[in-house]
């Protein structure tokens, strides 16, 4: 669904970036970003049949009798007290695919999980309890990449952070939704996302996309795609040009070297993070992957 199609037929829709939580408001995941439309001016048959083709719901029994639904979705008050977090998956499935084995390997790893829905086809929202026993990040990461060689599937994953459920968690879960949303957008080849390892991008895409200047300087300086490979690695080793020639399989003292060349063309100097974070940027604004 398109924004232009939509506004021939609700000439007061608007579009925005990234979703909204205010309760007056329908918020529907379009191809170009977010359609909002004021609930008063549907009937109820609109709203459903909105959010079915937005993708908002996957069957009208499963997500929206959930009550985490309603409080993440509809911002129904909560009465819980623990700190929760929410991961966002999104699945590429076959036809076979053993949909409820798969949620219920899921169940199983996680026995803090206070709730879980499909929101879409492919998308599974799984809300889990504070306590001593979760997972790090790296640990649900390998999870699901278990999941998806024993399963013969493709997930990508978002892991928010923990939140008071009193305190702003559906328009913190509507921000990290959009986050995941723009990150799976502009990072096609990546699977695992957090907010710490997408908020930079988040907050500075859409902007340096539309400067001329800053497209103008990824064009000069990485036309070379085993450059923009280096520079991945080097980001990743956090400026460690040992672990960066290892990962690579390369002698550090190539790294050296093509890092001087580049600084005689840009002026930049890898081995500091002010630079190599700009690159980062810019790589991750407009490498297509």
């Amino acid at each position: 669904m398109r924004y232009k199609e939509l506004q021939q037929i609700y000439s007061e829709v608007h579009l925005t970036n990234s979703p909204i939580s205010d309760p007056l408001y329908l918020c529907i995941p379009i191809d170009e970003g977010y359609a909002t439309l004021l609930k008063s001016s549907l009937t109820s048959k609109e709203q459903r049949l909105l959010l079915l083709l937005g993708n908002t719901t996957y069957e009208e029994n499963s997500a929206l009798s959930h009550l985490w639904y309603q409080i993440l979705f509809e911002n129904k008050k909560s009465d819980y007290e623990t700190p929760v977090r929410i991961l966002q998956v999104e699945i590429s499935i076959r036809k076979d695919f053993a949909k409820k084995e798969w949620l219920e390997t899921i169940d199983n790893m996680f026995p803090g999980l206070a709730d879980s829905f499909w929101i879409s086809e492919q998308h599974l929202i799984l809300i889990e309890k504070k306590d001593l026993e979760n997972y790090s990040v790296s640990e649900i990461f390998g999870i699901f990449q278990a999941l998806d060689s024993d399963f013969d599937c493709y997930s990508r994953i978002f892991i928010g952070n923990f939140y008071d459920p009193n305190n702003d968690l559906a328009a913190n879960f509507q921000t990290e939704r959009a986050i995941f949303f723009q990150q799976k957008l502009y990072n096609k080849t990546r699977k695992e996302f957090t907010l710490s390892n997408s908020a930079i991008d988040y907050l500075l895409v859409d902007p340096m996309r539309e400067i001329p200047l800053f497209k103008s300087l990824y064009e000069i300086w990485f036309s070379d795609k085993e450059l923009i490979a280096l520079l991945k690695c080097l980001w990743q080793a956090q400026g460690n040009i040992s672990a960066a020639a290892k990962a690579l399989f390369i002698h550090r003292n190539t790294i050296k070297y093509r890092i001087d060349k580049f600084q005689e063309l840009t002026n930049l100097d890898l081995k500091k993070m002010d630079d190599l974070v700009f690159c980062h940027i810019l790589i991750e604004n407009f490498y297509d992957n």
